[in-house]
């Protein structure tokens, strides 16, 4: 039993053992000394104190004059050596990083007296590292500094160098790498990927406070081999606490109501009256509350952190939905001899054997052509069509229902025999008697537009509270939109540190999204509902068996 258990041992320490230099979440300094001939000074004591959590490290240089300092808490340190019988150097301020790896060297020279001799470490100096990837370090005053449209840290890599985004929003590149799917994105070491939010792009699995991140790495051109997978890596550090309580409150508002209106709500008429009407814009009303607060538990040792936020969406939106007019509700449809048609608003579209043009007024009467397209003058007539048969009268009513329909040569009378009336099942007569009738003839879509004679917009107002969801998270529907999903959210971490060799760090987020998925098309329709309760968890456990061996368990 007792070779079963060191076998096991040694089995633990090959496995989870990584080299200090490996990637790691935390910092790493390492460097040589020596003295004043250049002669390597072994036995050196050097200590790396945490300004912020009072938390020291000590190591030994070894026989080469080499010290080498793992698992940092990312922070500001004071790093000094000493070794009786020379000067005490010490660098201050020194800014460790998210798994940066920082260079110090010292040179020691000899005291008569007990002397010390402080230098303080260029800003420059500490950007230097050792990795040859290519990108950007946010520190966490940065963070909460840069402005952001949505108040979402991922908003940020958007305005990156590097970082490419199309013209439309949805797709683009990282350091001439297409596919955003393959970003690797980490959060205190551990995927957290957004598989659960947005997944199509670049995003989290939860939404990212400034409040709740003590460090961005953005790597646009990830190089070594310790990044891992993915054309990019966004790297995420979460705050911790200190030996000091400090906490915060924000209260963050989004109306729309003090935009501006479009320029196409600006220009529209009443078409009754001729007069100047614009048409109401969609209105977002945001409200995000944000509360944090983070101290030690116990002072030197354990530190915790908390942050809880919630966003509330409140919405209403016109959309201007196409609608059968009153004589295609019939099955009877409409087209003027030698145009296609337009509705209300459309220009004139020439180059082709039949042109569109304008066939309806804004009260959607027919608006008989001027001219043929050659210019000739119009000679033909307003034509009417039936799907189930011929038309044996021209109908003289505005929804054609003095229409008489006729017998087709075929066996069931109609031009289609399958289709010699309505569907008999009453789906589709249900269907029209939820459809409104069109109250504009001027709606047009990304997808679809009116044709005036036979389609036609109806104009609405439709409650949208609780926000929705885009699958894209770099154009307008994504992280930037108003209309976002509502959410609750409670963040938490705990570090802890056993003794200066074996430190544990733990963070956990839990969250609850929910509001609408396809809002319905005309009012008393079916939308449909989208919830999401994304939760990520990240555990770190370092211990650092030597100068040149360190155990990392992450989960």
């Amino acid at each position: 039993m007792q070779k079963l258990r060191v076998a096991l041992g040694l089995f633990l320490c090959v496995v989870l053992s990584t080299h200090a230099f490996t990637q790691s979440t935390y910092a790493t300094i390492s460097g040589t000394i020596e003295d004043a001939t250049g002669a390597v000074l072994p036995g050196v004591t050097v200590t790396a104190s945490n300004n912020a959590t009072g938390v020291v490290t000590n190591v030994f240089s070894n026989e080469s004059g080499v010290y080498n300092i793992t698992g940092l808490l990312p922070g500001v340190y004071k790093v000094s050596a000493e070794l009786p019988g020379f000067q005490t150097k010490t660098y201050t301020n020194v800014q460790l990083g998210n798994a940066e790896r920082i260079r110090l060297n010292f040179a020691l020279s000899v005291a008569s007296l007990s002397t010390g001799v402080e230098v303080t470490v260029a800003a420059d100096t500490l950007l230097a590292t050792s990795s040859s990837s290519v990108g950007e370090v946010l520190s966490q005053q940065r963070v909460q500094d840069l402005p952001t449209v949505s108040n979402n840290v991922l908003e940020l890599y958007r305005s990156m160098p590097g970082v490419r985004i199309n013209a439309d929003g949805v797709s683009g590149s990282f350091a001439g790498l297409t596919a955003f799917g393959t970003v690797n994105m980490q959060r205190d070491g551990v995927d957290a990927g957004g598989g659960a939010r947005w997944g199509s792009n670049a995003n989290s699995a939860t939404y990212m406070s400034p409040d709740l991140i003590g460090e961005v790495r953005m790597i646009v051109a990830p190089v070594d081999a310790e990044l891992g997978r993915g054309n990019a890596q966004i790297q995420f550090l979460t705050r911790s606490g200190t030996n000091q309580f400090r906490g915060a409150g924000v209260w963050s508002v989004r109306n729309s109501a003090f935009d501006a209106n479009t320029w196409d709500n600006n220009r529209q008429v009443d078409p009754r009256t001729g007069a100047w009407k614009p048409t109401q814009p969609d209105w977002a009303n945001n409200h995000q509350f944000t509360g944090s607060i983070g101290g030690p538990i116990v002072k030197n040792k354990t530190f915790f952190f908390a942050l809880w936020d919630s966003l509330l969406v409140n919405g209403r939106g016109t959309p201007n939905s196409i609608v059968l007019t009153p004589c295609a509700r019939r099955g009877i449809f409409r087209y003027f001899d030698n145009w296609n048609n337009g509705n209300a608003i459309q220009q004139t579209v020439a180059g082709t054997a039949t042109p569109t043009i304008a066939v309806v007024d804004g009260l959607g009467n027919p608006l008989r052509p001027a001219t043929n397209p050659d210019g000739s003058p119009f000679t033909g007539a307003l034509r009417y069509a039936s799907v189930f048969g011929p038309l044996l009268n021209t109908p003289t009513q505005p929804d054609c229902s003095d229409a008489v329909v006729g017998r087709a040569s075929t066996p069931t009378g109609t031009w289609d025999t399958y289709r010699s009336q309505i569907d008999p099942t009453g789906f589709v007569a249900k269907l029209l008697s939820k459809m409104p009738l069109p109250n504009n003839y001027e709606a047009a879509s990304a997808t679809a537009t009116s044709d005036g004679l036979n389609t036609a917009g109806y104009r609405w107002v439709r409650n949208e509270r609780s926000g929705t969801e885009s699958i894209f998270a770099t154009n307008a529907g994504g992280i930037a939109a108003l209309n976002g999903l509502g959410r609750k959210q409670i963040n938490t971490k705990i570090d802890h540190n056993f003794n200066t060799t074996h430190k544990l760090g733990v963070s956990y987020t839990y969250e609850r999204s929910a509001g609408n998925a396809n809002y319905e098309t005309w009012p008393d329709g079916f939308r449909g509902s989208v919830f999401r309760h994304p939760q990520t968890l990240a555990v770190n456990f370092t211990s650092t068996l030597s100068s040149a061996l360190v155990n990392e368990f992450r989960a």
